[in-house]
């Protein structure tokens, strides 16, 4: 028995302007996050597995089974769409029982089961409703409970959370993590919102124009990502040329080589996120001891965004914008800031070289 939940071997499928080129594999039980750009392929994607697009080269297996000439209906793949596509004049009981018709249980059963995967979505009390007066939160629920009425070896979210409010989104997502785990089902999560991409996800893979750019565990992704692309989409960051970086170091040129790589040519950049500074936006006040070797200093401050449980301050040293958090609002135009050494990321030609 494969150990692997799904893999996509060598696939490849050409759609308008962009060829997918997916090569990857899940383990059972895993639930990966498929993010990139609009238009990097992450939809299409999820049609090829579940075999409503068929790919033009490669192989998909599910649970160690090939499916790649298998029907959408064979392929123990179940999908669930942005719309949820709920049956409206059906209530979230029947809704749910529709999933089940093929499993061919008696009435005490599918009754049994219905009430077990209500209970498992937490939509046990809104069975009798009709499903077009549920929220946007119980449709996605009942959907939910419908596609795992059918047991499929695979489930596949499309970007379900899009019609939910920021704080539904909240809640939602830990649910689906829960409701995952609980089930054991291999789940593939499209999403274009990096902070759920991360939440919820044993791994992340970004797609760049229907290429993958990284496969990674969150913190990899975050903390380190393969080149610039996948760095500045994953987050809040500061890229910066060598040579300004240079500038700022205070210490002797002969030590300079102890916390900062000698300079392999002008593509050679670094890379920091804005919540590894630290804001003093006074100048001539002395720097704290533990970020000794790297700050800018005077840089004057451009915006100051309020974030709730933090600031977003977005500041410019010479010609290069950097952004910094901090829980408290800068009382000034100018900042002296820092960071800590071994947050640094380093890239050359745009991939990553050190970290």
């Amino acid at each position: 028995m494969s150990e692997y939940g799904l893999v996509c071997n060598q696939i490849k499928k050409t759609k308008g302007k962009i060829t997918l080129d997916l090569d990857f594999s899940i383990n059972k039980g895993e639930l990966v996050s498929i993010i990139g750009p609009s238009g990097s392929g992450k939809s299409t994607a999820l049609s090829l597995i579940c075999g409503l697009e068929s790919p033009d080269s490669g192989s998909i297996s599910i649970n160690g089974a090939d499916v790649t000439a298998l029907n959408a209906e064979k392929r123990g793949a179940a999908i669930i769409f942005p719309d949820y596509s709920v049956f409206p004049n059906m209530t979230v009981e029947q809704n749910v029982a529709y999933g089940l018709k093929n499993r061919r249980l008696s009435k005490e059963e599918t009754e049994a089961e219905v009430r077990r995967l209500l209970e498992l979505v937490n939509l046990g009390k809104n069975d009798k409703r009709k499903a077009k007066e549920l929220t946007s939160q119980e449709k996605y629920k009942t959907a939910l409970a419908r596609a795992l009425a059918s047991e499929p070896q695979v489930l596949l979210l499309d970007e379900v959370f899009s019609g939910l409010d920021t704080r539904e989104r909240d809640a939602m997502r830990i649910e689906i993590r829960d409701i995952q785990k609980k089930s054991g089902i291999t789940t593939v999560f499209v999403t274009n919102n990096q902070v759920e991409a991360l939440s919820v996800s044993d791994k992340v893979i970004l797609l760049n124009k229907g290429k993958i750019e990284q496969v990674g565990t969150p913190d990899e992704i975050y903390r380190r990502p393969v080149s610039e692309f996948c760095a500045s989409f994953m987050g809040e960051c500061n890229i910066l040329p060598y040579d300004v970086i240079l500038k700022t170091l205070r210490v002797p040129e002969t030590e300079r080589s102890k916390v900062i790589y000698q300079c392999y040519g002008p593509e050679h950049r670094l890379l920091f996120r804005p919540e590894d500074m630290v804001v003093n936006d006074m100048p001539g006040l002395p720097f704290p001891e533990f970020y000794p070797h790297l700050r800018f200093e005077n840089a004057k401050i451009v915006r100051s965004e309020y974030l709730g449980k933090e600031y977003l301050v977005t500041a410019m040293y010479e010609d290069m914008m950097i952004k910094v958090y901090t829980v408290y609002k800068p009382a000034s135009d100018y900042i002296t800031a820092g960071i800590r050494m071994t947050k640094i990321l380093e890239f050359n030609d745009g991939r990553l070289i050190r970290h």
